[in-house]
């Protein structure tokens, strides 16, 4: 569940990398896959808007385990 209006997810989306789906006019649906877990939570993530994971929840720890890895990145 991305937190951002369908069309502003649009232009950060590719048709062939899933497909969106307005839930209102400030949410939509991502339905999308991958081969690599690691590469959808980057995939998601780079979008620049904030989620909500809805499934896989095994997508849930790579997420966390990416963020403590970008914050460790950030800091001296």
């Amino acid at each position: 569940l991305i937190h951002a209006p369908l069309a502003a997810v649009t232009q950060r989306s590719s048709p062939a990398a899933g497909r969106l789906e307005a839930i209102d006019q400030d949410t939509c649906i991502l339905h999308t896959g991958s081969d690599s877990l690691d590469e959808l939570a980057l995939y998601v993530a780079v979008k620049g808007f904030d989620f909500h994971v809805l499934d896989p929840p095994e997508l849930i720890p790579v997420l966390q385990t990416l963020a403590e890895r970008l914050r460790k990145a950030g800091t001296s």
